[in-house]
């Protein structure tokens, strides 16, 4: 009876021992399932940045091509506007020409209203393409951000993964270290109780 007893207490550590080492594997099997997940989940991220940096491009490209039409606009104005004003200046020279006087007052006014008028619309194009300007600096600041946004969702993804392998590898020990103590506990007692009770003889 005595024999009985001591095989069966070395049979439940060692019951024990295996259900421990499973349970270890089974850890050890999440720690690279959590690494597998946390890489997956971070090429979410860095998929999501890259869409939101071709959204970004896409109105950046946008935004440019409205401001080279809008230098062309102002290109072709101005030449328009100037074109216009040589012509009024030159009708102007040959009518007080033609009367006989000089009215050189008339015509250096009449220059200095050119350029005023010049003035203005050049104040007015670089206004405009400004805005294209500054719309184009805030989405290149903007694809920085994302940029940043993404690589700190990404590189927080994978820490965050590591830590749960980290912790699922650290339960793994612990699991077997139990295993490993409760075996040789149950020798111990095994051998102890063997022992006390004379099993194996005196």
């Amino acid at each position: 009876m005595e024999i009985v007893a001591v095989v069966a207490s070395v049979a439940s550590g060692v019951t024990q021992y295996m259900g421990a080492q499973r349970e270890a594997a089974a850890q050890r099997n999440s720690a690279e399932s959590a690494i597998a997940m946390g890489k997956y989940n971070a090429q979410i991220d860095v998929n999501n940045m890259v869409a939101e940096q071709g959204d970004l491009g896409y109105v950046a490209s946008a935004n440019a091509l409205e401001k080279n039409q809008a230098l062309q606009k102002a290109s072709f104005g101005r030449e328009d506007l100037q074109k216009k004003q040589a012509r009024e200046l030159a009708t102007s020279r040959m009518q007080l020409s033609g009367s006989g006087g000089t009215f050189s007052d008339v015509l250096r006014s009449a220059e200095l209203q050119g350029y005023d008028n010049l003035a203005r619309f050049d104040f007015a194009a670089s206004q405009e393409t400004a805005q294209f300007s500054s719309q184009l600096a805030d989405t290149d600041r903007q694809l920085g951000y994302a940029y940043q946004r993404g690589q700190d969702a990404r590189n927080l993804t994978l820490r965050t993964a590591a830590n749960n392998a980290t912790q699922f590898r650290n339960q793994a020990k612990q699991t077997q270290l139990a295993g490993t103590a409760n075996l040789l506990g149950s020798f111990g007692q095994a051998a102890g109780y063997a022992a006390e009770n004379n099993v194996f003889g005196p």
